[in-house]
């Protein structure tokens, strides 16, 4: 997950860094779980089904977008907001699990 955010260029510094790759590994490892069981023409299941995951990331986000817009929701979004402005990717990648060296 790192790897694509990082190839289409995200600079994001903050909780978004953590959620954006969460949100999409958690996709990219339903879709391919769901990938291995099709047997649909050009796995045109499979497609579908990663559409359907698209389309509930993008309610998640119209929700906290509308929240955010209304006084009381940025009330409760105060301290969660705070604390993810807080939050910093690691730093020096080279040592995890999983990464190419020299990264």
């Amino acid at each position: 997950a790192d790897t694509i955010w990082t190839a289409l260029g995200d600079t994001s510094s903050d909780g978004n860094w953590y959620s954006k790759r969460a949100t999409l590994a958690g996709v990219h490892g339903a879709a391919v779980l769901f990938w291995l069981g099709d047997d649909s023409r050009d796995h045109e299941d499979t497609r579908a089904f990663i559409d359907r995951r698209i389309d509930d990331v993008m309610r998640i986000e119209r929700a906290k977008s509308a929240l955010a817009a209304n006084p009381a929701g940025r009330a409760v979004l105060a301290g969660p907001n705070f604390v993810l402005s807080r939050m910093r990717p690691p730093k020096g990648l080279a040592g995890f699990p999983g990464l190419r060296r020299g990264r």
